[in-house]
């Protein structure tokens, strides 16, 4: 019997899911995904960087800030070029977020995958809502799968200002009960947006790994995310700029006022809605909003890029990003990020280094790298080991391909759950914790001069089903600083993964100053052994 099918006797199944079916016939998506207002706005965002004419019809450039001017400056100086400053520590990250939004002067448009509704969410949409109140235009585009109803309530009192614009990307039909979105649409769902930005005046972006809230902040009790950003100005911001506006007004993106309606018992002050900033600082949880305060405090970047002290190296640059139209598979697959990315980056003959947190290389990824390191290709990764991911399935569609690429001479590093609490000395993963930590970044280095930094995973989703978004920047140092990461300095904070001449794999590591073998895998127990095992049978590495 089929594992759908339902016995005679299932009475009860059979009239659960008849209802669900029934509600499911009632259920759909708005004809128009955007309102009159919102339409208006982006009207406007384009007006303020219209020029107007004088009398013998020559172009007058808007008034500059303080800020434009200073990026300005710098871009005149390296008009075919981009600049770029890594954003490493989550302090760092959310500081620049913070204080970039106080300096803004006319919009800011930011795309994300995920935007909790915890401290650090609601500090950044309280900033976003200050900024709309001295008339800066904040349009916030988001995707719907982390959302919950009532976020959705807090979305809705945060679009309720004239200066301010929230869509839902790829939004589920079922608001209030989401499980049903499973039963009625899980095909559709399963696409997903995975894009991260975040675009101040049309002058200086934000993109990388990180979502916003506090695991990826550095400032959750629990667990925190080894993250990578990179602050960019000049000629690259142009086309991150274009990508999102092609997001926005794709019908896909529904303004939330569509999709949500205010409930009888909810208080329309967004403000005094923010219920996770107006905690006690006696309070546990409270306090960690000390840590924030003490984030912006610490940043010099607001007085660093007005004075141009940031220390950005200009480089060639190219944004990658996926069609919005891979969310319904109306584009050709070879118009993807990942086809752009082989066609630009070539293949590797010296070097490859992989940091990716979920990495899930399917047989003919590894059939690859096989081939790339016999035939000399220096080949190293690094990703999370079993403790440290948040996603198990992903592990048994990786753990599998170990022998074969240790056998072919790669590398192979694994993130340990417990790196927070080592030393860092090494200055890509350097970030203040509190418990568990987990890989997040998404960056690759080839050869001597080309890296990546973006949301793209190396595994079959990021590659087939998601819509990503990146940039490769071409730079010696910065693909040195990669290739080098990837060391046994590293030991302090990962597993090596080594294959035996009887086949056997060992974990080395670096544990209180001292060297440690492990000869099963670290904290894998029998019953998570036979659940991998089970996992990597199944055919499911494409939905990885």
């Amino acid at each position: 019997m089929s594992m759908f099918s339902i016995e005679p006797s299932s009475l009860s199944l059979s009239l659960t899911l008849g209802l669900t079916l029934g509600l499911s016939a009632c259920q759909s998506l708005p004809k128009q995904p955007h309102l009159a207002e919102s339409q208006a706005l982006s009207a406007r965002v384009n007006a303020l960087y219209s020029t107007d004419q004088n009398q013998q019809g020559e172009a007058i450039k808007t008034s500059n800030t303080d800020l434009v001017a200073a990026i300005s400056a710098q871009n005149d100086i390296h008009p075919d070029l981009s600049g770029y400053h890594p954003i490493v520590t989550g302090a760092n990250a959310f500081a620049a977020r913070s204080i970039l939004t106080d300096m803004a002067t006319r919009n800011i448009d930011a795309q994300y995958y995920i935007w909790h509704n915890d401290q650090a969410g609601q500090l950044l949409l309280k900033d976003l809502w200050e900024a709309a109140e001295r008339g800066v235009i904040v349009r916030l585009l988001l995707d719907d799968f982390n959302n919950s109803a009532k976020f959705d309530q807090h979305l809705l009192r945060f679009a309720s200002h004239p200066n301010i614009a929230v869509r839902i990307i790829n939004p589920l039909m079922h608001r209030k009960f989401p499980t049903l979105n499973y039963v009625t649409g899980l095909p559709r769902i399963n696409r997903r947006m995975h894009n991260k930005s975040m675009t101040f005046d049309k002058q200086i972006t934000i993109i990388g790994g990180r979502n916003i809230g506090n695991e990826y902040l550095s400032n959750d009790q629990n667990s925190q995310f080894a993250d990578l950003d990179v602050l960019l100005i000049g000629r690259v911001v142009a086309d991150i700029d274009n990508s999102f506006d092609s997001y926005w007004s794709s019908p896909l993106s529904f303004d939330i006022e569509t999709l949500a309606k205010f409930d009888n018992d909810v208080t329309p002050d967004f403000l005094k809605a923010l219920d996770k900033l107006g905690l006690d600082e006696q309070n546990n949880e409270g306090s960690s909003l000390t840590v924030y305060k003490a984030a912006i405090e610490d940043s010099t970047i607001d007085s660093d890029l007005i004075n141009k002290r940031v220390p950005f190296r200009w480089t060639d640059m190219q944004f990658l990003s996926d069609d919005v139209g891979k969310l319904t598979k109306t584009v050709p697959a070879d118009t993807n990020l990942v086809h752009q990315l082989r066609n630009l980056l070539g293949s590797p003959t010296k070097k490859l280094t992989i940091i990716s947190s979920y990495f899930v290389p399917t047989k003919d990824g590894v059939e690859t790298l096989v081939k790339l390191a016999e035939a000399g290709v220096d080949i190293k990764i690094l990703t999370n080991s079993f403790d440290a991911t948040d996603v198990t399935a992903v592990h048994s569609g990786y753990s599998q391909w170990r022998p074969s690429l240790l056998r072919s001479g790669v590398k192979i590093y694994e993130l340990k759950s417990t790196a927070a609490e080592e030393k860092r000395d090494n200055k890509l993963w350097r970030a203040r914790s509190q418990s568990s930590t987990s890989l997040h970044a998404k960056t690759f280095a080839v050869d001597d001069y080309q890296v990546f930094i973006g949301s793209y995973n190396v595994d079959p989703r990021s590659a087939n089903i998601n819509t990503e978004m990146g940039v490769v920047i071409n730079d010696d140092e910065l693909a040195r600083q990669l290739h080098g990461a990837l060391s046994d300095d590293l030991l302090n904070q990962a597993y090596e993964v080594k294959l035996l001449d009887n086949g056997h794999l060992q974990w080395h590591t670096i544990e209180k100053g001292e060297k440690v073998v492990y000869d099963s895998e670290p904290r894998v127990d029998m019953s998570d052994h036979v659940w991998l095992t089970i996992m990597s049978w199944l055919p499911i590495d494409w939905l990885l």
